[in-house]
């Protein structure tokens, strides 16, 4: 029997962060690119490689708005079709800010705001959704209160229990570094 040749498929990997103030409205950046139309997106970007989805999240927030995040939970796992034989993966991750003030990088953010879903349907109303064949179908999920666990994305690398570790060790550190600060003040 003649065996079939494998081809493998082109692939683009990215990671978004979809983070709510305490009104609950979603983070939108805004693009820099006149190319991309200055529409409006989440923090969002390519993986690069030997990347897990969660380093993915966290370099793209800390790239584009200077703040470090906690996860909350998995919105969704996206795919779609990039033409001919190319196929787009998109994790999208709820998340918080955990530090630092944001602050838009210049030359590829212009602009930030929080967003009610009626302040975003206008936004998709007037072609100003960054994506939105991908970010439609998320923020109408965001909207419906999907969620799923972050366990669903395991990272198989070799280091990520290193990475998960140091991870802890960071948080365990600033919470002390926090509680000392606030009882040197009393």
């Amino acid at each position: 029997m003649k065996e079939l040749s494998r081809e493998r498929l082109p692939v683009s990997v990215s990671a978004a962060v979809f983070i709510e103030d305490e009104q609950g409205r979603l983070l939108l950046l805004q693009q820099s690119s006149e190319k991309e139309g200055k529409r409006w997106g989440p923090p969002a970007g390519g993986m690069f490689p030997h990347e897990d989805p969660f380093e993915n999240a966290r370099r793209e927030t800390r790239e584009e708005i200077g703040v470090e995040i906690e996860f909350i939970d998995v919105l969704g796992i996206y795919t779609i079709g990039r033409g001919g034989t190319k196929t787009g993966i998109g994790f999208v991750f709820r998340a918080r800010i955990t530090i630092g003030k944001i602050k838009p990088t210049a030359g590829e953010i212009d602009n930030y705001k929080f967003f009610t879903p009626d302040e975003i349907k206008m936004l998709i109303d007037n072609d100003l959704l960054y994506k939105p064949e991908y970010n439609k179908q998320c923020i109408e999920d965001w909207i419906n209160g999907l969620s799923f666990p972050l366990g669903v994305i395991r990272p198989l690398t070799k280091n990520f229990k290193r990475l998960q570790s140091n991870f802890t060790i960071y948080i365990f550190l600033k919470n002390f570094i926090i509680t000392m600060n606030l009882s040197m003040r009393i």
